[in-house]
Parts: structure tokens; sequence; C-alpha cells
């Protein structure tokens, strides 16, 4: 790659916080010039800059009468000023160094590079600069004894600072600090959305109530809110939360006996070194170091001041058919840390189950109205929010390269416009992108999501780690189109939709499900689902037709929980393929078929169980139109259920006993698969026996696939494979995962 002519270079302020965490190069930027090479530009900013210089130098003169600027809005502007009829491309350098950021950077269509001209803000050649809205806290001193709510244990390890605002992360040198939170309890029965019935003395009517918030799995294993409280009457055992959660403040669903809500942000909680407490009644901060000597006052401890700090913005016309993007602008090596966490609003529209929300500034980088923009080698890491956001109109942007880690939110978002004609956001790139430890706070939120986005290609990524799913493809289920509620309902363009029916169906809605045509593929994943439930490696439901999973590798999903899988299609979702995956480890399920999907030519090996243990769950009939073709089932031994239906709820009923259509193998084109068990191998004939008394499986094979090294988890085909005859093409993981 060769840089353009046209170049502006920036160095940062001094920087408050060290950073700790692993360096990260702009390799892209670095590798625009030769070694030794110095690379020259129009502008530079230093942090002995001024944005009173001319910016035309990258260090000050001797006199300090001119250099480089001092910010990076001053380095915008000056782009601005460029001729706007120029061919050449513009590229911003940014020097080592940590960037404070007191407001978000705004860059609108006067940023957008001309024609076919691009704007490019890079990381200086092999140097880090880093974005940061923390502020350092200064001012420490040991809390007093007295201090109400601090317990004798924690006198003389807590320390105090007075601080004029709020926010709802902490960071020292390390990353994020947890807040103090409560033991884990369940919910009494006969809450609501807004009412929480607890046991006697679990929550109390603080002095700063406002600033307490529960935590709650509410109802469902597959989602976390975070609540601040109304109220609290402690006689009545009954909270009342400002804004609703997302389902009722009950037990949890199917897993009854967990403590699903605890209480953070309270003084008598901090029993733990890392641990926080903010009281803006007070103005007062409350920190339990986690490092240093006793005696010794916190140091490096920042507070955010933002969740966003970049945005593109296009006009954007929300009612209208029509929005104007920003193009060509172009974000490269950067670094961004310490942000701030959003909460609920009133107002707010949830996506599915409220996994993230629509339209909403929650993202470190946030793309709102863009075409062919991107984002490229940057690192997105110890922040309370998400990394990155493709919000409304946004098409042909690339996003790829990138390092999203220690996020409270999720790792990267496509989000378009709610269900109706205004299909806008599609042709993106998501591709070779490192996301690992992201949900640090809101546990669902995935590596990955795309929301009423299609034609999108979602390749090579390495997404581990995860609490909940990995990765997520969504849009509006059906019912939701009459309901009026936070979930879905409020992000339908209900102008656009007025032929309807009053009660419409999948298929009345499938036009205005733009979530379509996507390609998954070639991505690891690994290690999700640690602590939530009732969630996959990747997982579709709501999206319109033609998505297509393949050649995924996805492995050791180890978490004991029975409600999960690496692969699943939900309720109602239709026109999917899952081909050519690879699937290794996962607890419970392999992979979750339901009505015409197509299951084809993957391999799913050593299901860990119990729980369950099922290679193929069949959920949702009729599977008219559905294939469970050339797959290879592999058993290293026992427990386990090649192929799992569920029975019917009463003799010859055809549907199970949640209602749903009965969803039968035999119903499927299903045949030229491999079934064995390697320690009982007379368990695979025995059920391919079944299965072809079934008139099923009459091409399939009850065989050792002579994989080369199963143990190891080597899956590749020896020459003399049967599979092979049956049509079963060969996985090659060496185009799976991140590419060098």
């Amino acid at each position: 790659m060769k840089l353009p002519s046209l170049l502006l270079v920036l160095l940062p302020q001094t920087a408050i916080l060290p950073v700790t965490a692993a360096a990260f190069t702009a390799t892209a930027a670095t590798a625009a010039y030769g070694a030794g090479e110095e690379p020259t530009a129009d502008f530079y900013l230093s942090p002995d800059g001024s944005d009173k210089w001319s910016g035309t130098s990258p260090e000050p003169n001797e006199r300090r009468t001119d250099g480089p600027f001092a910010t990076l809005e001053r380095a915008r502007d000056a782009v601005r000023t460029l001729d706007r009829d120029r061919t050449r491309d513009v590229v911003v350098l940014i020097r080592e160094g940590t960037y404070r950021l007191k407001q978000t950077a705004v860059f609108d269509l006067r940023d957008a590079g001309p024609g076919d001209s691009a704007v490019t803000y890079a990381a200086y050649p092999g140097e880090t600069p880093v974005f940061s809205s923390g502020e350092e806290i200064r001012g420490w001193r040991l809390a007093p004894p007295a201090t109400p709510g601090l317990s004798n244990e924690a006198v003389g390890k807590v320390w105090v600072a007075d601080v004029s605002r709020g926010f709802r992360t902490l960071y020292d040198a390390d990353g994020l600090l947890p807040r103090a939170r409560s033991a884990g309890f369940i919910p009494l029965e006969g809450g609501s959305r807004d009412e929480l019935h607890f046991p006697a003395g679990q929550l109390r009517n603080w002095p700063n109530l406002q600033d307490v918030e529960i935590a709650v799995r509410p109802h469902h294993a597959w989602i976390v809110n975070m609540l601040p409280l109304r109220s609290v009457d402690e006689e009545s055992q009954i909270a009342r939360t400002a804004v609703d959660a997302t389902y009722a403040m009950n037990r949890l669903h199917f897993l009854r006996e967990t403590e699903s809500c605890w209480v953070e942000n309270v003084l008598e909680e901090l029993d733990e070194p890392g641990e926080w407490v903010l009281n803006t009644s007070e103005d007062k901060l409350y920190l339990r170091p986690r490092h240093g000597a006793a005696g010794e006052a916190p140091r490096s401890i920042a507070a955010p001041r933002l969740e966003e700090f970049i945005r593109v913005e296009g006009d954007i016309d929300q009612e209208g058919p029509e929005d104007e993007p920003v193009r060509n602008l172009r974000f490269r090596g950067l670094t961004f840390m310490h942000g701030d966490r959003y909460q609920i609003s009133p107002d707010d529209a949830g996506l599915q189950h409220d996994w993230d929300f629509y339209y909403k500034p929650n993202a470190l980088l946030r793309l709102r109205g863009t075409e062919d923009c991107v984002i490229e080698d940057c690192r997105f890491a110890h922040s309370g929010g998400g990394a990155i956001r493709v919000d409304l109109h946004g098409q042909r942007n690339s996003i790829s390269g990138n390092v999203i880690e220690q996020m409270g939110g999720a790792g990267i978002l496509l989000c378009g416009y709610g269900p109706g004609t205004k299909d806008v956001n599609k042709n993106n790139v998501v591709y070779n992108n490192r996301i690992h430890h992201v949900g640090r706070i809101y546990s669902h939120s995935p590596g990955i999501m795309l929301w009423q986005s299609g034609s999108n290609r979602v390749a090579n990524n390495l997404v581990h780690n995860t609490p909940y799913t990995a990765v997520i493809v969504s849009g509006c289920m059906a019912d939701f189109f009459t309901k009026r509620g936070r979930e879905l309902s409020r992000t339908i363009r209900r102008h656009e939709l007025a032929d309807l029916p009053p009660r419409p169906e999948r298929e009345d809605v499938l036009p205005y499900l733009h979530t379509r045509d996507n390609v998954i593929e070639r991505n690891e994943i690994h290690h999700a689902m640690e602590a939530l439930g009732d969630g996959n490696g990747i997982y579709i439901r709501g999206a319109g037709p033609g998505n297509v999973i393949r050649r995924n590798y996805i492995h050791d999903l180890v978490a004991p929980m029975i409600m999960q899988a690496a692969i699943r299609t939900d309720g109602g979702q239709t026109d999917t393929l899952i081909a050519e995956n690879l699937i290794y480890r996962c607890t419970s399920q392999g992979i979750i078929l339901k009505l015409n999907n197509r299951c084809e030519n993957n391999i799913v090996a050593d299901v860990l169980a119990p729980p369950r243990g099922y290679y193929l769950s069949l959920r949702e009939g009729p599977l008219s139109g559905a294939a469970i073709r050339r797959n290879v089932f592999y058993a290293s031994g026992a427990p386990f259920t090649f192929i799992d239906e569920l029975p019917p709820r009463r003799a010859n009923a055809t549907e199970d006993r949640r209602g749903r259509r009965l969803a039968r193998s035999a119903d499927a084109d299903t045949d030229q698969n491999i079934y064995f068990c390697a320690s009982d191998p007379a368990a695979g004939e025995a059920f391919l026996r079944n299965q072809q008394q079934d008139g099923v499986d009459g091409h399939s094979l009850a065989v050792d696939p002579l994989f080369v090294d199963p143990a190891a988890g080597d899956f590749r085909f020896r020459p003399d494979s049967p599979a092979l005859g049956l049509g079963i093409a060969p996985l090659d993981l060496t185009e799976v995962g991140l590419v060098d």
C-alpha cells in the first residue's frame, strides 16, 4: 500500500493513565513505509502542540512559535479547509500516547472523502495512540471509621475521594473495576417488570437510593438487566424500578434454584479488593484498591466521561425513504479505552430480547449513515459499553483486523432500520477481528450481532470467552407486529406497513425482514456460553431468507448448561443453510434444526454430555424442504443421541408438549450421513437401522469415518475415508479463523 501525498500527523496530550494492556501495533500503517523511512504529512498533532499553530511540522520549533496541532477536532477542521475538488486521498497520522476525550468527536458530510478519495485517520507507523474518556480521580484519603455502612473489616482499607459528576464504570491501570455487589438471591414470586419481591433483608431503603441498581436475570436465562431503583419498601419486601425489566422479575424459568438477582453500589457490600461505590448525594467515591501496599493511596484511578467516542453521521431522514451518507472515511490502528456503560431508558426500543437497543449511542465508535467507511486494525478495550456500531444506513463498510476485548457490552453490531420498506443496512464486511471477553457487564452481549442488516459477509473472525452467544443473526418475529412493548415492537416502521393483516404470519412480514442473504463463514468460536443459558455459538431467528452459516469451527463450549447448542435455528426461522461446519466438544447440543432449514456436510463430534448430548436436535416442524445430508456424527464414547426428536404431547398428536408441529427426520431429505460411536459401534448401527426402517438414510453408513486423529481434534479425512465415497467434502481448517 502506498500512502497518498496529502497527510496529517497527530500527537497526543500527555497520558493520564498508563496503558498496561498488551501493546497493539498499527501494522497496516507501519507497512506503508520502508524501514527507517520518515512519513511526511501536511499537518501534525503533538502533546506539545497547540491548536493556534499551523500544524505543519511534526515537532515544535526551537522557539516554540509554531508546530503541530493539539486536538483531534482541530485536525478534522483542517481537513475541511482543503480543496473539496481534490482527487487525492488524505491521511491523518496519530502519534503515540493517550488522548483524553471530553466530548464525542463528530464527523459529518463535510468530512467525507470527495468522489473516490478517502480521508484516513491512522496510527503513526509503529506507534499506539490511545483515545480514552477517563479522568483521573485525585485527592484520596482513608474513609473515616464512622462512615455509615462501612463494615469493621473494611475500616482502614477503603479510600474516599470527592467527585462532581456521576459515572457507572471505573478503571485502574489493569482495566475495569467491579462495583460493590451483594450476594445473589432468588426473587420471591409475584414480581412484574417494574416490581421485585425480595427476601427479607436483601434490600434497604438506602439514603442514596438513586445510585443503587439491581442486576437481575428476569425470568429467562438469556438476559441480564441493570435497573435503577425507584423505591424500596422494606416492610412489604417490594422494590420498584425506575425502568422496566425485559420480563417479569421472578425465578428463572428453567433454572429455578439459580440466584438470579443481586444489588450493586451500596457501601455495606464494599468488601473485596477492587470494589467501589459512588454516592452522588454526597459527591463521594469509595474504593478498596486491588493493588498497592497498606496505607498507600490509590493511583491511576479514572472515571469515564463518555459512552461514545467517535460518531460518523450522515444526513439521516428517520421517517423518510432516503438518507445522505458519509462516504470514504477510515480509522486505522487506533486504540479506544475507558468508556462508560449505558443504561436502559424508558423510551428505548429493544432488539430481540433486549440483547441490544435500536439506534442507541452505546458503542465507542459509531457509524450512523455511512457508505464505504473502514474501521481497521483498531483496538477496543476496557470499556463499559459496546465497541462498534453501524446504525441505520450503512453500506459497503468494512470492519476488519480489530481487537475487541474486555468490553461491558457487545463487540460489533450492524443495526439497520426496523421492519419496513427502508432497507439500507447491507453489503458490509466484518472480517478477521478478534473478539473476546465482551459482555463483562451486560452478560448477554454477543461478540457480533446482525439485526435488520443483510447481504453482509462475517468471515474469519475469532470470537471466544463470551458469557452468552458469540454470533447472533436476528430480525423480528411476526407476533411482535401486533404488540406495543419495548422489545422489537417499537422498532417497527408502521407507517410503511399499512397493508399488513391484523394478525400477520411470517410470510406476511418476510418482505420487511432485512436480515437476509448474510454469509457467516470461516469463523472460529470457542468458550462461548460461559455464564448464561439458552444460548449458542451461532444463533439465528426472526431473520429473512437466504442466510448461510458455513465453514465455521465451533469448539469447547464447555459450560455445563442444558440449554445451549453450537448452531441454532430458532422459532419460525426458515430458508437457512448450515453447511461444512466443524463442531467439536460443545456441551448439550450440536445443531438445533427447525422447519425447512438445511443441515449439510457438517461434522459434529463429541458433544459433551451430560447434560443431553444431542448431536442434532429437531425442534419444530414440519421439516418439509429441510435437508439432513452428508453429515458426520461422531462420538468417541457415551452418552450420546445422534438425532433427538421430541415426542408428541399425547398419542398420535401432531404437536409436541409446547404445541409446535412435530419435527421428524423422516420428513426431511435425510441421507448420506455417517453415524459412528468409537466405543460402541453397534449403537450407531442400531440407530441407522431405525432410521432406515422409517424410510430415510437409505445410503447412510454406521462406520468409522477414518479421521486423521480425532482424539487430538484433527478431523481431516484419511484418503480411504468412507465419507469421501458419500460425497462429504473435507473441511479445511487452515482457512478458518484469523488470517495473518
